[in-house]
């Protein structure tokens, strides 16, 4: 169903607990210091910090962007998971949404509303939120890939997931079997509204 997978929540470099966010990391190329921005980090979020902890799906990716930098003679570029040199018919564009994407979903790292929280995040793809009123229940904010309608688009699922842990991997197992109820399909635009009426204000 997804790509990649980045847990919400791992360890900041300073040794506490480091949430999913994004921030521009300096990079050591042949013809000099760049930079990258809107890197997936895991940060304790303290205003003091300067520590930093990388997914390892994410330093894997950082070395093929910074190979990509050094052939061009760059020195900045923005973090995504496509290479720029994407055989895709519209390359462009499809790259300019996924950053989008990618900033839109890490945004949700820890997140609290009234109602539900988020529990886990796939980059670029989807949103889990598990309910603060019954355990049992969560909800899935689910990136359209292939609508043809204008726009990013989202499914916003519903499903009860009996199991006292929740991961990916066991979702995806889960879900081969599972009832997932759609609630209905959202545009990107309209995606906080949303949850906030769901799950009330943060």
């Amino acid at each position: 169903m997804f790509d990649q997978t980045i847990d919400p929540i791992d360890s900041c470099g300073c040794g506490d607990t480091g949430y999913l966010t994004t921030r521009t990391v300096p990079i050591d190329l042949a013809h000099g210091v760049g930079r990258i921005d809107k890197v997936p980090v895991y940060h304790c979020r303290s205003t003091d910090c300067q520590e930093f902890t990388l997914p390892p799906l994410v330093s894997r990716r950082l070395e093929d962007i910074a190979e990509e930098m050094e052939k061009v003679q760059s020195t900045e570029a923005v973090y995504t998971w496509e290479s720029h040199q994407t055989q895709s018919p519209e390359p462009l564009q499809r790259t300019n949404d996924q950053i989008h994407l990618q900033a839109f979903t890490l945004q949700f790292g820890g997140r609290e509303y009234a109602d539900a929280h988020v529990v886990l995040i796939v980059p670029g793809q989807a949103i889990f939120f598990q309910s603060a009123l019954e355990d049992t229940e969560y909800y899935l904010l689910l990136y359209e890939a292939n609508t043809r309608i204008e726009g990013i688009w989202f499914s916003f699922l519903k499903f009860y997931y009996e199991e006292p842990e929740f991961t990916y991997e066991d979702f995806l197992e889960w879900s081969e079997d599972g009832h997932l109820k759609e609630l209905g399909r959202i545009p990107l635009d309209e995606v906080e509204d949303t949850l906030i009426g769901e799950f009330g204000e943060c």
